[in-house]
């Protein structure tokens, strides 16, 4: 029993010839051009969880080409905005409560939920209690 070269189930001229006839067949029932790209009018402007979840994470290409995790934190951000919303309390509360609020605002947008929802909420309690307090005492 001969066998052909070349035509051996999953050789690369087999998929090659079954690809360009399925796309001939999809043409010819559609009767439209298998080359448009449409995808884009067909998503969710939204976008889809793992769109989302691809676009927060950044990933690095390493030399070889892999795709890996990339080592991005912004954790040191969450704790000066933390530090400076406590020191908020003692020196100079509205300078350092509304810059501790706005750098927990930055922190909590880049990841560092919880970090960065303490530096607002105390950042704000010792703005706000600067704001009650100084006139009582001026």
């Amino acid at each position: 029993m001969k066998r052909k070269l070349g035509r051996h189930p999953g050789s690369v001229r087999d998929d090659r010839s079954l690809r360009k006839f399925k796309q001939e067949q999809l043409r010819r029932e559609s009767g439209r051009k298998t080359y448009e790209e449409f995808a884009a009018e067909l998503t969710y402007p939204g976008g889809s969880r793992q769109e989302k979840s691809r676009v927060m994470q950044p990933v690095a290409v390493t030399e070889n080409g892999a795709q890996e995790q990339a080592e991005t934190s912004y954790r040191w951000l969450g704790y000066t905005a933390l530090v400076l919303s406590i020191l908020a309390w003692f020196l100079y509360p509205a300078l350092l409560g509304s810059t501790s609020a706005l750098l927990g605002l930055f922190a909590y947008m880049l990841g560092e939920r919880s970090l960065g929802t303490w530096s607002i909420v105390i950042g704000l309690i010792a703005l706000a209690g600067y704001f009650i307090l100084v006139p009582l005492y001026a």
